[in-house]
């Protein structure tokens, strides 16, 4: 009798492995089905310039009379330069306003390291390239950490920092240890569903933007979607989640204040990634004032309140121009 039972549940483990591993060999073969069959790059659109920056070449948009002083805009994690059109549109009536993507992010060149280093470097290259001399940066999220970086590795440059929805610090990406154990071609499947999802691609961005931000037009989702289908974007991506967010550390920002540099910090008030306090307290480190509140934003101040971002941005403008007049 125990014979017999010893048996039979051994007949229900060799069951139960058989039916896991037959269940792991059709996940794994539907998931290496479909990366097959969307292993097909998007190409950029037609219309885009590029300059030569370093090794490789930075697209970028300019708007503005190009004899106005100088705003650059440097964008955040899986942004580019569609994500300031609508500030820079705004900007433009008073300022020469450019935008670039960041390597590694929307149509610039795929090419390592994504280093907060290399994406430092890769400004000052753009400025130089551009000709854009003692412009005010404005860096959007990660982009507030290539601004840190930039102002600390080339002072005297930059004529003002902003800090919009960034502490411009360095940390480790949540959820890291995770997408080190979701192996291929899982996690190119997943990540490929996601961004070829409609209806996920507009509720990631909706959460990201706030509860007032407008739904996404189809021209808007199509300019927010497609750079992550360009070739070599999918490499980018994986290899910025395989290190700690862009930034720098809280030694670095008090050495900021110490460059007596103009500054400021702007967040949305409903931010979910850079709360209130996070903001007072950046604005202390780098000696700016009290930051700036934008009431119902959320983490894309810039898409959802690109008018009452462009008033807050002439204001500080206006008083670091008129210092240099």
């Amino acid at each position: 009798m125990r014979a017999r039972r010893r048996r039979a549940r051994g007949l229900l483990r060799l069951t139960l492995v058989g039916a896991l591993v037959g269940v792991w060999v059709a996940v794994t073969a539907i998931a290496q089905i479909y990366v097959l069959s969307t292993d097909r790059p998007v190409s950029p659109p037609g219309g885009l310039t590029f300059v030569r920056t370093g090794t490789y070449n930075t697209r970028y948009q300019a708007w503005g009379r190009s004899s106005a002083p100088a705003i650059v805009l440097v964008h955040g994690a899986f942004e580019s330069v569609a994500y300031w059109q609508p500030l820079a549109r705004e900007l433009a009536h008073t300022y020469h306003v450019e935008a670039y993507d960041l390597k590694g992010y929307g149509y610039t060149d795929h090419v390592g390291p994504y280093t907060t280093e290399a994406l430092a470097n890769q400004l000052f290259d753009f400025l130089k390239a551009r000709h854009l001399a003692h412009p005010i940066l404005v860096g959007h999220s990660l982009g507030a950490g290539v601004v840190a970086r930039f102002v600390l590795d080339h002072p005297h440059v930059a004529r003002g920092i902003v800090f919009l929805d960034g502490d411009g610090l360095a940390a480790s990406l949540p959820g890291r240890q995770l997408l080190d154990l979701l192996i291929n071609p899982y996690r190119t499947a997943i990540f490929r569903f996601a961004v070829r999802s409609d209806a996920l691609v507009r509720t990631i961005f909706k959460v990201a933007c706030g509860p007032e931000c407008p739904s996404l037009s189809a021209s808007q989702l199509e300019a927010v979607r497609r750079p992550l289908e360009v070739a070599g974007a999918e490499q980018a991506l994986f290899a910025y989640a395989a290190r700690p967010i862009v930034g720098v550390r809280v030694s670095d920002l008090n050495r900021i204040r110490e460059q007596h540099m103009s500054a400021l910090v702007v967040v949305g008030s409903r931010d979910f990634q850079f709360s209130i306090r996070s903001a007072r307290l950046t604005a202390r480190r780098i000696g700016a004032p009290p930051p700036v509140v934008i009431e119902g934003a959320g983490h894309l101040t810039m898409w959802s309140n690109p008018g009452r971002v462009a008033q807050v941005l002439e204001r500080f403008a206006s008083r670091i121009v008129s210092k240099y007049r």
